[in-house]
């Protein structure tokens, strides 16, 4: 004999068992969370002869005479970045004013970040460096002034 509770009964657990299913295959089937990109780590980078110094606009790049400058770029999830920005050869009283074009670009991997110049002019060899994030801040000397 069935009765009106029984058959309500069965009717919500019905409707349970179908969301439930219903929720189960709607977040099944969606990627885990991917990476994200993110911007660089603010203060300085320094390694070998370079020196990296990271505001939340801006970027400064001194390696030996060179002297760079770009917008604080965002971080790919693979580690990479490409960014557009000056740079010039810094050497005693004669600087390029104003700076020339010059593509920058790198990869964090781990703590280290390698960074690589590419002048526009290409009669300036394009220059990389290896630098690691320091506890320091503030802006990096440009040694040839």
């Amino acid at each position: 004999m069935k009765t009106a509770a029984g058959d309500i009964g069965r009717a919500l657990l019905r409707i349970a068992a179908v969301g439930l299913v219903g929720l189960l295959t709607t977040h099944c089937g969606e990627a885990p969370a991917a990476p994200h990109e993110t911007p660089l780590t603010t203060g300085r980078w320094t390694g070998g002869n370079a020196c990296l110094s990271v505001t939340v606009q801006m970027c400064d790049l001194v390696v030996g005479c060179g002297h760079g400058r770009f917008p604080t770029p965002t971080i790919r999830p693979d580690g990479t970045f490409s960014v557009d920005g000056t740079y010039r050869i810094e050497v005693g009283p004669i600087s390029i004013e104003p700076a020339p074009p010059a593509r920058f670009s790198g990869a964090l991997a781990g703590g280290a970040l390698t960074i690589t110049v590419t002048p526009s002019d290409a009669s300036i060899a394009p220059v990389s460096s290896v630098v690691q994030w320091t506890t320091g801040s503030g802006t990096c000397a440009v040694p040839c002034v």
